[in-house]
């Protein structure tokens, strides 16, 4: 979608100033113009703006206060009081790992990835006695079991359920030893061609941390049966952008937001280990070491996004699929050169896989027609690694949005 462009008037006014032969004539009316009218417009531009952002505020998106980031660091930069990141995993800043499986990043493109998965092990030197051990490569479950949680809590929370992206979290590698290995041993991994790939110390990182709290009162709201209604505070350092939600069960009748404070109806009269879950979304705080890119499911905002998700209506046409791919590209130059409806799939598709770990099922002997977009592969100078990974992050997302077909892709 192109952006509206701003009216350049001086740059206007000064060409057609020239067209004035005589040089008083030509004065006055520069006075006239520039000095005077200046202000009009750009009166008029101002208000134009604080209009257009006023409607934009009224156009709430429901998914604004959940956005989902990732990220991934060094262990040894891991800073405890960065308020926005966290670890996906507790137990991956455990100062004693209770797991004999090492946890490697491999930071290689999709076909790297999927080769080094399908080469099935890796062999490693004991440093203390040069025994050799052969551990078995497996992706790494306890991330894929985040987010079918992270589903769950979205749905049990009535928000709508948006993409994240796994380009971090699926390059993430479990070795498990086909033998015991005694806690804390050094190892020395035999890497081979993927010595420049593989780093061994490295963390997952996101926006969302999960901390328990306490009820200060409760209500009666019903007569006829006992309907208790808890209300959790949020507290001053609550950032208005910031999301949250409620660790839900079979006992919670339902979930309310109000400004600075959470009510859970329950039949319960008192709840105990009620769990909140906090999207950060304002400043990414400035931890040292913290320089890789982020990942994240933020959409371009701008009013016509605002727009159609408020009315409800999408146009199914070629400007607006575009508009849509755009939207999710998040800064990585993507293009798409065309797209078809078609039976079967090319050789070589690009597949959007990504909600694959949360459960979402499509459609048992999938007939469904495939919607076929066609990419350029563009010039990336930066994290060349994860391109394709975007690109499957955006159909990942247009699969939810798209039910009726499947959608994939191809390079050109």
């Amino acid at each position: 979608m192109k952006e509206e462009k701003t009216f350049d008037y001086r740059n206007y006014i000064q060409s057609r100033l020239k067209e004035i032969d005589d040089l008083d004539e030509r004065r006055e009316a520069r006075e006239l113009l520039l000095n005077s009218l200046a202000h009009i417009f750009e009166w008029t531009e101002a208000k134009y703006a604080e209009l257009e952002q006023r409607i934009q505020d009224e156009l709430k998106l429901p998914w604004q206060y959940y956005n989902v980031f990732m990220t991934i660091i060094k262990r040894g930069d891991y800073d405890a009081i960065n308020p926005f990141w966290h670890p996906v995993c507790v137990e991956d800043v455990s100062p004693a790992p209770k797991t004999e499986y090492r946890t490697v990043f491999l930071m290689a493109d999709e076909g790297g990835f999927r080769e080094f998965l399908a080469q099935g092990t890796v062999e490693g030197v004991d440093e203390s006695d040069g025994h050799h051990i052969c551990f078995r490569i497996r992706t790494c479950e306890r991330y894929g079991e985040r987010m079918k949680t992270l589903y769950h809590l979205f749905a049990g929370n009535h928000i709508p359920w948006q993409t994240v992206h796994m380009g971090y979290a699926e390059r993430f590698f479990d070795l498990v030893p086909e033998e015991d290995v005694l806690a804390g041993k050094t190892i020395r991994f035999l890497w081979g061609k993927w010595e420049k790939y593989v780093h061994e110390d490295m963390l997952l990182l996101w926006n969302i941390e999960r901390f328990m709290m306490q009820s200060q009162e409760y209500r009666h709201p019903c007569l006829d049966e006992a309907i208790y209604e808890h209300i959790y505070y949020l507290g001053s350092n609550r950032e208005e952008m910031d999301g949250y939600l409620v660790e839900t069960d079979d006992d919670i009748l339902s979930v309310r937001f109000e400004e600075n404070k959470i009510l859970i109806k329950t039949q319960q009269e008192t709840l105990e280990d009620v769990f909140l879950y906090r999207l950060y979304q304002g400043d990414q705080g400035n931890s040292f070491g913290y320089h890789f890119p982020v990942l994240s499911n933020c959409k371009k905002d701008n009013l016509a996004v605002r727009y159609l998700q408020e009315t409800g209506n999408f146009i199914q046409t070629p400007m607006e699929l575009y508009r849509k791919i755009e939207e999710l590209s998040a800064g990585y130059p993507v293009r798409v050169t065309g797209y078809e409806i078609t039976d079967h799939a090319e050789d070589a598709v690009i597949e959007g896989d990504m909600n694959k770990n949360i459960g979402v099922q499509v459609f048992s002997n999938d007939k469904r027609k495939i919607l076929l977009f066609r990419f350029h592969r563009e010039a990336v100078t930066h994290d060349a690694y994860l391109y394709e990974s975007q690109i499957r992050y955006i159909l990942s997302q247009l699969q939810l949005e798209f039910l009726e077909y499947r959608c994939m892709g191809v390079w050109v």
